[in-house]
């Protein structure tokens, strides 16, 4: 079977429940298994649902993602080149962007790549996928969920993960803990932020060879939840090391 970098087998049953797509039978789904991870990702948004961001790093390898992605932009900020793109880890395809932090874990300049949406819709039901790669003794690796940059007060932050050294993901820095995921070996993170006038709520899962594990978790302040417009990947203080991203995946139910 042709290696992809997206591994949808494993989990596909929930995978799909999540996206909502009850119109599209599992047992018809699973047999497209063999498509790359874009053309698979790219059939599920084509389930009620509208694409809001969706990477694309086609450019050449050692150059920083471009701006311009399929659908929304990439801005990156840190030390020239620590945001750019690399080959695929082993047993993935396609090109992946990779987020580094080195030099001296005091001094480094954090390391970002700001991925935002083509439009902040305001209340709803919204999905990330993305397949993330973390080798080993690499430091504590961030997605973070973010306000719009065109709402005030501009990228504020509402919700991260951390996915700790002991291979687990933490909430929001003293939050709960929950699942495991493994290094050296891709898998994939699907969260789903359900978002209304008086509740923010995330339902986050680990898919994939080695991983797994759910929490649903109450987001707030609500205020920022509802101007959700941006996704951040990214390594701050004290850490150094990297991790790849690939096929990013923000979609909003219609």
């Amino acid at each position: 079977m042709t290696q992809t970098s997206f591994d949808a087998r494993a989990g596909f049953d929930t995978i799909v429940s999540a996206r909502d797509c009850p119109q599209a039978p599992a047992s018809c789904l699973k047999g497209i298994l063999g498509l790359s991870s874009v053309g698979f990702l790219l059939l599920l948004t084509g389930c009620g649902s509208t694409t809001l961001f969706q990477s694309s790093f086609n450019n050449a390898v050692g150059t920083p993602p471009s701006h311009n992605q399929s659908t929304g932009t990439i801005d990156v900020s840190g030390a020239p080149g620590s945001v750019v793109i690399v080959s695929p880890p082993p047993n993935a395809t396609g090109n992946w962007a990779q987020i580094q932090r080195i030099g001296d874990p005091r001094t480094a300049p954090i390391t970002t790549m700001q991925c935002s949406l083509s439009q902040s819709p305001g209340d709803g039901s919204y999905s990330l996928l993305a397949v993330l790669f973390i080798p080993s003794g690499s430091g504590l690796a961030t997605v973070e969920f973010d306000t719009s940059g065109q709402a005030a007060p501009g990228f504020a932050e509402f919700l991260h993960l951390d996915f700790m050294q002991n291979n687990t993901v933490r909430i929001n820095d003293t939050g709960p803990v929950f699942g495991a995921f493994p290094r050296d070996q891709f898998f994939t993170l699907a969260v789903t932020l359900d978002i209304t006038a008086a509740s923010a709520t995330a339902h986050m899962n680990l898919y994939g060879t080695g991983a797994s594990g759910s929490l649903d978790f109450n987001v707030t302040p609500l205020f920022l939840a509802r101007q959700f417009g941006a996704v951040k990947f990214w390594m701050g203080f004290p850490w150094i090391g990297s991790f790849d991203v690939n096929s990013i995946l923000v979609t909003r139910k219609n």
